[in-house]
């Protein structure tokens, strides 16, 4: 590829326009649009995320516990080509992405999440703030074969989790140059996000979960909240807390909700929330789901 020749070329014709409403900057009276919505795909029935789970727990390359394979699979907007990305091949060559770490390697499928089921925990741009919860520390996470690829995390409460997120998103967008909410509603999420699963636990005896956590690309995960939502920076917070606090079957009906009433809405012709919605209801991410050779996923905040 060379410079003058580009692999992808933005549309020649004129761009369309979108209105803001009067929520956002009142500076913009308008905005060009240089990467048209589409209509989206369905949600997935639950039997294609399953052949996800089943070919990650079969790949000698993946190490991740069984309801953290769950949770990959079910941030999957195109199962099928994630479960063929972690299909064991025959002639050995893997299709999964491989990242070279301090200490080892790090196995990622390259894929496309519902950006609802994504969620921030530290965020090293606000860590100068004084949070009323501090970030926990993302330590290791094991079995009895050993070390996992995932990450592990002690919350005093689902409350204090709760405080956690909202705080990291407001805080977030606050960060002069770390809202891109404008750039995503012309063009949606290009860069990949960094996700890996994390086992939250919490000292008063409240249920553990497994989380797909956001740990590079949390300025474009809030972002993409607040395009999405077109509310101020503290209503994209709550609602990200609002999904974080849903149970996963309750989460994924939210979602296929939204998803049929935006493809209905589609095909009547855009509006300002139609492309709200088209432009940051998915995003591109690269997921952890493997990690070897003494590889460590521990953060400190």
């Amino acid at each position: 590829m060379t410079e003058n020749n580009p692999l992808f070329r933005e549309p020649e014709e004129p761009e369309p326009r979108v209105s803001l409403p009067a929520s956002s900057d009142r500076d913009l009276e308008e905005l060009s649009i240089t990467r048209w919505p589409s209509l989206l795909p369905d949600v997935p029935e639950t039997s294609a995320l399953r052949k996800v789970g089943q070919r990650l727990k079969n790949n000698q390359r993946t190490n991740l516990s069984e309801d953290a394979r769950k949770a990959a699979a079910a941030l999957q907007v195109e199962p099928e080509r994630a479960a063929l990305l972690v299909t064991e091949q025959t002639n050995g060559v893997s299709l999964l992405s491989k990242v070279a770490v301090p200490g080892g390697s790090l196995y990622v499928i390259e894929c496309q999440a519902w950006t609802r089921m994504l969620f921030p925990l530290y965020q090293p741009r606000i860590a100068a703030l004084s949070l009323a919860v501090q970030p926990p520390k993302l330590l290791d996470d094991r079995d009895a074969s050993g070390p996992l690829a995932q990450a592990r995390c002690e919350f005093d409460s689902p409350k204090d989790l709760a405080d956690l997120v909202r705080e990291t998103v407001t805080n977030t967008l606050r960060v002069p140059k770390a809202d891109y909410s404008a750039s995503i509603l012309q063009r949606g999420v290009s860069e990949p996000l960094l996700v890996i699963l994390v086992r939250i636990t919490f000292a008063n005896g409240a249920p553990s979960r497994v989380l797909p956590v956001v740990v590079d690309g949390i300025s474009r995960l809030s972002s993409a909240a607040k395009t999405r939502t077109g509310k101020t920076d503290a209503g994209a917070a709550d609602a990200v807390v609002e999904d974080l606090l849903r149970d996963p079957t309750s989460l994924r009906r939210a979602v296929r909700e939204e998803v049929a009433q935006y493809n209905a809405a589609y095909h009547r012709g855009l509006t300002d929330k139609v492309v709200r919605v088209g432009q940051a209801a998915t995003v591109p991410v690269r997921l952890v789901v493997g990690a070897r050779n003494g590889d460590t996923l521990e953060v400190n905040p």
